[in-house]
């Protein structure tokens, strides 16, 4: 009897042990783990209602502003849009953003286009994480705006112009994430409100900004 127990409870631990041998050494253990960490780090981070967020002059990690950034200020306010293939939330805010911007573009493929907002020059660029074309400075730039350091995607980026006392006229940004808010309604009135106060402060900074046209 107590034989029979010790070799059940040995074919139970070599069992157990090739299982997880199977998940830790194979694609099958990357693939769960992936699919577990992006439902759990993209899945909605929402934000209640608020009238603005939290600007500043300073990056996630310390680098410069990029030079695509910096170039397309002279135009208006840039919006980047991050996105990648397995992120439930990125499906839900993709159709949000084409209706707001009025742009219509492939999920898959990162673009860019001069486009508006209540009549004035907005510069949106999205960011497909996961597109082999997409320029690297653009997928570097991720890490320079995930200012919360969320790592979570969607990721929503808008950069206007401010001044920084002492200082000069510099980028100014503001980062969100996620799916935010509960309805299209809610979300498209969240971005008017975000965009009309990044426009206050882009009208009131462009003139002192660097290469201004």
């Amino acid at each position: 009897m107590r034989k029979m127990l010790v070799l059940k409870i040995g074919a139970l631990l070599v069992s157990s042990g090739l299982f997880v041998g199977m998940l830790a050494f194979t694609d099958v253990y990357s693939g769960v783990q992936s699919s577990i960490v992006e439902t759990l780090c993209l899945s909605c981070i929402k934000l209640r209602s608020k009238t603005s967020l939290n600007f500043t002059f300073e990056t996630a990690n310390g680098e410069a502003h990029p030079d695509f950034v910096m170039k397309n200020l002279t135009k208006g306010p840039v919006f980047l849009h991050y996105s990648e293939n397995a992120c439930p939330a990125c499906d839900v805010m993709y159709p949000v953003i084409k209706q707001f911007f009025n742009v219509e573009f492939q999920k898959d493929k990162s673009y860019y286009n001069i486009t508006s907002f209540e009549n004035s020059t907005v510069v949106y660029i999205y960011v497909y994480l996961d597109d082999s074309s997409t320029p690297k400075q653009w997928l570097d730039s991720f890490k320079i705006y995930d200012k919360e350091h969320i790592k979570g995607l969607p990721m929503f980026t808008v950069v206007t112009l401010e001044y920084e006392h002492g200082g000069d006229i510099k980028p100014y940004y503001a980062t969100l994430s996620g799916a935010f808010l509960d309805t299209n309604s809610e979300r498209i009135d969240f971005l008017t409100q975000l965009m009309q106060e990044s426009f206050d402060m882009y009208n009131q900074n462009r003139v002192g900004y660097p290469n201004h046209h």
